[in-house]
């Protein structure tokens, strides 16, 4: 277990009530930003339809093998297979979130469908090509080197198998000094390794075998699910900041809520963007 790793998990334990307040994942299942349209205009549905839509652009169909790289607490995994029909394996290094995938699965029945494991999903110790997909869902950006994931990424997917990520990215590497600093509080609170911009993660894609890398930029479709952090950010940090000092709350607790604030100011600014790439093996 690395020191990055251990804050990861730290952070999804100190802050699990807080996304249930805020975020309503007892509701939605969801860690993740939601995908808004014309059709889905409520938080709950949006989030859901995030789901939706990534299956939908990476072409997953019954029968289908799918590795969940960060699975959470095992909402999109489920959703696939109750919709989809698919095959689900997910992993995650959170042995809390995990237990809770577990009882979600066990709970819908899809015990046979959605199975749930301990590990890091840069180094799963799955076989190789024995997956159709790879699902990465806001999950790549806490991955200590992406490159590593990457690699293991198409390690894991069959020949012509597809990778789908749906992240935050930098739209450009040339950052002013206060422009750092934003991103870096973005970053840390919420114990991100590192937002990779996105010629950055072409690259790395482009490097690592894939191929037929295609991008497609959300950031419109996301950003009420920014606006609505940023909207908590400014209502509880002030109250979440004097619990802090009387003991009350966690430091990480308090990071955490910061974040929000940060995040949608770099996506204020031009700087934050939410992307959906889709590469094959």
């Amino acid at each position: 277990m690395t020191e990055h790793q251990q804050h990861v998990i730290d952070y999804f334990d100190h802050t699990h009530n807080d996304y249930r307040l805020l975020w309503g994942t007892d509701r939605h299942l969801g860690l993740h930003c939601g995908f808004f349209d014309e059709h889905r205009r409520r938080h709950d549905d949006a989030v859901l339809h995030m789901n939706r839509v990534l299956a939908t652009i990476a072409g997953i169909s019954s029968g289908e093998r799918v590795l969940d790289a960060g699975c959470g607490i095992g909402g999109s995994a489920v959703w696939l297979a109750e919709n989809l029909g698919v095959s689900v394996v997910g992993v995650n290094i959170n042995a809390k979130q995990v237990e809770r995938a577990r009882w979600l699965a066990l709970g819908g029945r899809l015990e046979d469908r959605v199975q749930f494991h301990v590990a890091d999903f840069c180094a799963t110790e799955l076989a190789d090509e024995s997956f159709d997909v790879v699902w990465a869902l806001e999950s790549a950006c806490y991955a200590e080197d992406m490159r590593s994931f990457l690699v293991e990424a198409r390690r894991l997917l069959r020949p012509g198998g597809r990778l789908i990520v749906a992240d935050g990215f930098l739209a450009r590497e040339d950052l002013a000094p206060d422009e750092r600093r934003m991103v870096d509080r973005w970053q840390r609170g919420w114990a991100i390794a590192g937002v990779a911009s996105i010629n950055q993660f072409q690259r790395l894609l482009r490097v690592t075998g894939f191929r037929r890398v295609c991008f497609r930029d959300v950031t419109r479709n996301v950003a009420p699910s920014s606006r609505r952090i940023y909207l908590a950010s400014l209502l509880f940090y002030p109250l979440g900041l004097l619990l802090h000092w009387i003991g009350l709350r966690t430091e990480i607790q308090t990071r955490g809520i910061a974040s929000g604030y940060y995040q949608h100011l770099a996506r204020r600014r031009g700087l934050g963007v939410y992307g959906i790439f889709l590469a094959e093996k």
